[in-house]
This record gives C-alpha cells, sequence and structure tokens, in this order.
C-alpha cells in the first residue's frame, strides 16, 4: 500500500508511521511503543496531532475521546478528563501532565528511507 503523508514517531529506538488518513478515522490512538506506553491524539477540524507517555503518577493510562473533535479525552483507568495537550483538568488525576513525544511530519518514501524498521499504523476494521 502506498502512503502519502505520514507522523512518524520514534520511542526507544523504535519507529511507527501514522497515515494521515488513518488518523483521521481513528482520532485517539492507544498503543506500546519501544516499551512504552503511548497515545496519539489527532483532532481533524484543526489539523493538529499529538503524541504523549501514557503514564501519569506512576500509572499507565489508556484514553478515549470525551467528544466527538477529540479536544478532550478521559481516562478508562480514573474517568480524569484531559485536554488534547496533555493536561488532566479534573477528576482524580487533577494537575497532572502527560510527557510530550517529538512527531515528525513527512513524506512516507523519506521516512522509510531513513528508518527501514518502521513499523505502519493500521487502524482496526
Amino acid at each position: 500500500k502506498a502512503y502519502t503523508k505520514i507522523i512518524g514517531l520514534n520511542v526507544g529506538g523504535a519507529s511507527r508511521a501514522f497515515p494521515l488518513d488513518a488518523l483521521a478515522r481513528v482520532r485517539v490512538i492507544n498503543e506500546a511503543l519501544g516499551g512504552q506506553p503511548i497515545l496519539v491524539v489527532h483532532q481533524s477540524k484543526s489539523e493538529t496531532t499529538t503524541a504523549f507517555v501514557a503514564r501519569a503518577n506512576g500509572m499507565r493510562l489508556t484514553f478515549e475521546e470525551a467528544n466527538a473533535g477529540a479536544t478532550a479525552l478521559i481516562d478508562r483507568e480514573t474517568r480524569s478528563r484531559w485536554d488534547a495537550y496533555r493536561n488532566c483538568t479534573s477528576g482524580k488525576l487533577k494537575g497532572a501532565q502527560l510527557d510530550m513525544l517529538i512527531l515528525q511530519p513527512e513524506y512516507w518514501f523519506a521516512g522509510a528511507e531513513f528508518r527501514p524498521k518502521t513499523t505502519i499504523f493500521e487502524p482496526p476494521r
């Protein structure tokens, strides 16, 4: 399958490519990469994608959309509410922040050239 624009993420020596068309369909992604739990959030309306280590206060977290635009999230473990920029705004973890990860927007052919072992995110069917 040919991918045009992707967003690349490198964590702990592992690389993952997130095609923009897949991000538009799955806006909140909970995965493990390079031994870390990760969260990728895509806000279609603003075309903003952010990524974080999905851990706060020593607890591994999984997230879901709190609204249709993915501008707010809820963690499944404590039901705390988060903004899409790493900050817990209410609930048991209020005031906590997730560690940010650096995303690299690129074209697939360029990313694959430099990181040939990159895996590609495929949304569930």
